[in-house]
């Protein structure tokens, strides 16, 4: 690994480019049902949270529940969008000892540093880690800070638990003696890197416990005072009392040798009810919440209701923690001020519930209005006989808390039920005024609860492939947040793809997508009066004042007699959310001036403006004669063949009336092309782009299309081919024949952009043309601020040797640059099923920025990926933190430092690290 420090004389402009590397996390899909598919399920794992960024490492496998988590990688989840990835580190060297189990992980300044654990040797023999080792998130790098040693013999010292208060580390240590077993707590100077004195914990007066439950927290802002709880799991109503070995507390101060633990209460101010066991606390924590000192358990209990079912839930339980009285004499009374409770499978809400058996409380009389609903996560529990953490709990500063587990599903939803990671926010920071705190989850359990919706989603996916559909995959904006929607055809359909017989009886199918309160949507969509049921249709989504509007023309269909057409009218679906059943309307207004058209594009843009260009229309009908010739020299029948023909036209229409009846105006046709100037890096020479189908049509806002030097909204055209195909049906069953039969076509590989307020085409000239796609049919595209993002469809591998194949690559048109550039990045983990297997690739996109991704659709399903970033922060601030700045770059992405003039230029006080290097350019000014 290479690291730097740079100095740079005054330059315009320095540009880094995370590259693919060994460092480089590229950018992996994972099902939009299990975002966490690059994460381990684990248990006695390590977490801690840095700013908005919550970070995670080593632990034992769940699912090999003996079998430590191999490697050193650090899984991260950016609380912001609940984004998770996974990022490469190393260790300095054989004695660093990254890979444990058991440890803490915490926070100090702009590090991470691991405390203690355990690791298995080479003969799978466990063995206590001692030491406290930092990471650099600038080199990611594990190294060790200060090595302790064992005492020998008999005595042995294992880490229990650790806090950072200012520079210094107070570790909770067990003194592993036979004769006299003893808890201590010593504090590390991480500066000095050396450890004034260690005193004892309690002084011997309870019994030291076999794996418990251990937390220390400082109550000050210095390294004293600090509070040190021990516990037992079970917490029956008698722990409260002193001297209990169940529970204990005790507050340390400079000084200290030993005192005796605290005397402390729980209160509630919830009716108690007979019975209840207090459940099993699986995790108790002691942290601050919203910079109040907080005492907080997670427990598996039973919840009952008001209709006598019970059901087994999970209980996050929250206690102030108030202490009172001199410093000799102190008492501490725990109030519950908080219960969470997770939802069971198949249930909603709490509406019903009666009660539920808490820790130290037993039955408790609790009402819906009296708990918190967390979504169903599955059923989290202790894992194996060893487990002491298969929930971490964390304070998320100035915000509320995060949790970190491993849940197995319910039979009825997953009938083979394994172990999954999950991780949940409460965001507390609204106060008590709010209705109910911000409760977000990424859990692939989660979408058990709508898991037959969840097969709907996928059964859409796959008809709309298997039927040439074409309906791609569309962002919506409701009033619930940002969905993703897909839609299919009727299924009953021939081997070649083609509808036989439409029933306009039988409704269609869609499917709306819910990233970030995982859920699913199923439903039909009624066909509107002769409804023809065409193939390789064009479609966009726009809006109808606040009602999302679902846009479709064009396509091939079989008419009564056996004839192919092409439809030449508009349909559109008003989506409203949460129904079971969505209308499809026929859109009154004038058809298509071309006659109807095949893979041609549709492009929805500002105030209901709609935008048509290029696809294949019907040029003539060839009579092919069928059957026998009778005694007049004529067949028995005649059938008329289209003869297709790709068209260059571009149209623009205006979207009207309301969501109940919408219109739409007679269509304009816009031109005529005129030379391109030279504001969008454009070609004088190239008039305008040729006939073709199969390409995309994006629209570009305003603020978009100012980048390049364009007034008002434009058009980015890209792809397609001169193909005169409808449908490629089994022809793409050999992929031999298949190659022979396109060879001959051409896949463009320009981008256009129609200025609309000039009303003329240019012809980009981008830089990166190293990175830039090559030509594509049938792909898709989606516009993120100032990017613009291609994914999917057919291209050649290598065209005079015939070899096509489905794109899994993520390309970016960035228009945020002085000249328009292209960025790849390959996507990994995306299963096209094979380049042949059906004939239309099924492509779609949808930028999802609030949840830091992308949707991709591909020929098995929909995916999500890390959103491409091009990054332009002002000054240099980047650099003052560069390594957590840039620790969610993915492959692919940039970052563009704008460098103040001057003699001083830009000095680079630390490595700077994007991968395993970094790349500059810019232009020396100083001379």
């Amino acid at each position: 690994m290479r690291m730097r420090h740079i100095a740079l004389a005054a330059v315009a402009a320095v540009l880094l480019l995370a590259a693919p590397s060994a460092y480089a996390s590229s950018k992996y899909a994972c099902d939009y049902s299990n975002r966490l598919c690059q994460w381990n399920a684990s248990y006695m794992f390590g977490g801690t949270v840095m700013g908005d960024l919550a970070f995670f490492s080593g632990g034992i496998y769940s699912n090999a529940a003996t079998i430590p988590v191999h490697g050193s990688a650090l899984e991260v989840l950016d609380l912001r969008t609940m984004s998770p990835l996974v990022i490469q580190v190393q260790d300095q060297n054989s004695s660093v000892l990254s890979q444990r189990y058991r440890h803490q992980l915490l926070v100090w300044k702009d590090k991470l540093l691991a405390v203690g654990g355990q690791r298995d040797d080479s003969n799978g023999a466990s063995q206590h880690i001692i030491n406290v080792i930092e990471m650099d998130l600038n080199t990611r790098e594990w190294r060790q800070i200060k090595q302790f040693t064992q005492p020998g013999g008999a005595v042995e010292v294992i880490f229990d638990a650790s806090v950072v208060v200012g520079d210094h580390l107070l570790i909770v240590f067990e003194l592993v003696d036979p004769q006299l077993p003893q808890r201590m707590l010593a504090p590390l100077n991480l500066i000095t890197r050396k450890v004034d004195y260690n005193y004892n914990l309690a002084n011997g007066a309870v019994e030291v416990l076999d794996w418990p439950l251990i937390g220390v927290m400082p109550l000050g802002e210095g390294a004293y005072p600090s509070l040190v709880v021990q516990s037992k799991r079970q917490l029956p109503s008698q722990a409260e009392k002193h001297g209990n070995a169940t529970m204990w507390f005790e507050v340390t101060g400079v000084g200290d040798t030993g005192v005796d633990p605290v005397s402390f209460t729980v209160s509630t101010t919830h009716r108690p009810l007979p019975g209840g066991t207090g459940g099993k606390t699986l995790t108790l924590t002691i942290l601050k919440v919203l910079k109040r000192p907080t005492l907080m358990t997670w427990a598996v209990t039973t919840a009952a209701f008001a209709n006598g079912r019970q059901e087994t839930v999970n209980a996050v339980s929250m206690y102030d923690i108030k202490i009172s009285g001199p410093s000799r004499n102190r008492t501490i009374a725990l109030q519950l001020s908080k219960v969470f409770l997770t939802l069971p499978f198949n249930m909603s809400d709490f509406s019903a519930l009666s009660s539920v058996d808490l820790p130290w409380h037993g039955n408790l009389a609790l009402s819906a209005g009296d708990v918190t609903a967390l979504p169903y996560i599955g059923m989290v529990d202790l894992i194996g006989d060893l487990d002491s953490s298969n929930v971490n709990i964390q304070g998320w500063r100035d915000k509320g808390f995060i949790v970190r587990g491993s849940s197995l599903p319910d039979p009825r939803c997953q009938p083979i039920a394994r172990w999954q990671p999950f991780v949940l926010t409460v965001d507390l920071s609204a106060g008590p005024a709010a209705s109910a705190p911000a409760v977000r989850v990424v859990s692939n359990n989660t979408w058990c609860n709508t898991w037959q919706a969840q097969n709907t989603a996928s059964a859409v996916v796959g008809d709309a492939a298997g039927l040439e559909a074409n309906t791609k995959l569309y962002r919506v904006d409701t009033s619930r947040g940002p969905m993703v929607m897909t839609l299919s055809s009727q299924k009953t359909a021939n081997p070649g793809g083609q509808l036989v017989s439409p029933n306009a009886d039988v409704p269609l199918r869609g499917a709306l997508v819910d990233v970030l309160q995982s859920s699913v949507q199923g439903f039909n969509i009624t066909p509107s009066a002769n409804y023809s049921f065409p193939t390789g249709v064009s479609s966009c989504m726009s809006a109808v004042g606040s009602t999302p509007v679902y846009l479709q023309t064009g396509g091939s269909f079989y008419d009564g007699q056996g004839v192919q057409r092409a439809d030449s009218g508009f349909v559109s679906v008003p989506l409203q959310v949460g129904k079971a059943v969505q209308p499809m309307l026929k859109v009154a207004g004038a058809l298509d001036p071309e006659g109807g058209r095949v893979y041609s594009s549709l492009a929805c843009g500002a105030d209901g403006a709609v935008y048509t260009f290029g696809g294949l229309k019907v040029a003539k009908y060839d009579q092919m004669p069928l059957g026998d010739y009778n005694q007049d020299g004529k067949p028995d029948d005649t059938l008329f063949v289209p003869d297709w023909a790709a068209t260059d036209s571009l149209h623009v229409a205006k979207l009207g009336g309301g969501s109940a009846a919408p219109t739409l105006s007679k269509p304009v046709r816009l031109g005529p092309a005129v030379a391109a100037n030279s504001t969008a890096n454009s070609t004088a020479s190239d008039r305008s782009p040729g006939p073709r189908a199969g390409h995309t049509l994006t629209f570009l806002p305003a603020e978009t299309a100012a980048s390049l030097g364009l007034k008002q909204g434009a058009l980015l055209l890209y792809g397609g081919s001169n193909l005169t195909l409808v449908s490629l049906g089994t022809d793409l069953a050999n992929e031999t024949y298949t190659a022979e039969m396109l060879s001959d076509a051409t896949f463009d590989r320009t981008a256009w952009v129609f200025d609309l307020g000039g009303r003329k085409w240019l012809k980009l000239q981008p830089d990166g043309m190293n990175s830039a796609p090559p030509g594509l049919m049938y792909h898709s595209a989606a516009v993120q601020g100032k990017q613009v993002i291609l994914w999917g469809g057919l291209r050649f591998v290598d065209q005079k040797n015939r070899t096509m194949r489905l794109s899994t690559d993520l390309y970016v048109l960035d228009l945020s640059e002085p000249t328009p550039r292209w960025r790849k990045a390959a996507v990994d983990n995306v299963n096209v099923q094979g380049a042949f297997q059906l004939g239309f690739p099924n492509t779609g996109v949808a930028a999802l920025p609030e949840s830091g991704v992308v949707a991709l659709m591909h020929r098995s399903g929909i995916s999500l990926t890390a959103i491409p970033q091009s990054i332009q922060p002002s000054g240099t601030s980047m650099l003052a933190n560069w390594g957590i700045n840039t620790l969610n770059l993915t492959a692919g992405d940039w970052v563009r430092l704008e460098v103040p003039s001057g003699p001083q230029g830009l000095t680079v006080q630390q490595p700077v690290l994007i991968g395993s290097d970094i790349i500059i350019t810019g232009v020396d000014t100083a001379a």
